[in-house]
């Protein structure tokens, strides 16, 4: 039988603009409601009723691994410093097509180290008001493409394609063109927030060097849909 289930690699969460990383667990909020006893002398049946009362979306954690220069993780310190509520969304990978978005505080941040173990980031998020969850997944790209002397984009796009490379580059910078009616397009490089992107236009030139591969992501999101992430790993090899 075939399984409906999927694997949790590739999920995000983004506060603000932008995406924290080196994530290896991501919670979700956790909503419970709290009861009303309206129960009364005259009760059916001598069983307690009640109503329905106030709704908590409780705690999210956060853990992975600690990268100082991470802007996301940064954003996360920042926003413990100042107590203000931040805007955060968790996308789940494309193939599941939802996304939670909900405002909250962060009320914890911890940097652990322990012998015989990378150095580990740890950090909650306070639900501060209704999260949403949302189940319909937007439309997505219907073209992506790359400019970038000798670069070659592989596998070729496809609509329910979302990880490629553009490899063999030799131009000192590349720029990346995505098209998606009636979206927002976001584009990120190596985990920040670089700019929007307008359908059918082409970003800002992005440059590149040879000592380290560059990931896009672009995150395309139709009005009142979930989110859709698409990555293309870049590498100069000259």
């Amino acid at each position: 039988m075939t399984k409906a289930a999927k694997r949790s690699v590739g999920t995000k969460i983004k506060i603000g603009l932008n995406a924290i990383g080196d994530l290896s667990s991501i919670g979700s909020p956790s909503i419970t409601q709290e009861e009303i006893d309206v129960t009364t002398l005259d009760s059916e049946g001598g069983y307690r009723e009640f109503i329905g009362g106030f709704k908590d979306a409780g705690e999210v954690a956060l853990s992975g691994f600690f990268v100082p220069g991470d802007l996301g993780q940064a954003a996360v310190y920042a926003a413990l410093e100042s107590g203000d509520v931040q805007d955060f969304e968790i996308i789940y990978p494309a193939a599941l097509g939802a996304t939670w978005t909900f405002p909250g505080i962060v009320t914890a941040y911890n940097v652990t180290t322990d012998l015989e173990e990378a150095i580990g980031f740890e950090a909650t998020i306070r639900v501060a008001g209704k999260p949403t969850l949302n189940l319909s997944p937007s439309a997505g790209l219907s073209a992506l493409s790359l400019t970038g002397t000798g670069g070659t984009l592989s596998p070729s796009f496809t609509t329910g394609g979302y990880s490629y490379t553009y490899g063999g580059v030799t131009a000192a910078s590349v720029t990346v063109t995505a098209t998606a009616a009636n979206h927002s397009l976001k584009l990120y490089v190596d985990g920040a927030f670089r700019q929007n992107l307008t359908s059918g236009t082409a970003s800002t030139a992005l440059p590149l060097t040879t000592t380290a591969a560059k990931k896009l992501t672009i995150i395309a999101q139709e009005e009142g849909k979930s989110s859709v992430v698409y990555e293309v790993v870049v590498v100069k090899t000259s």
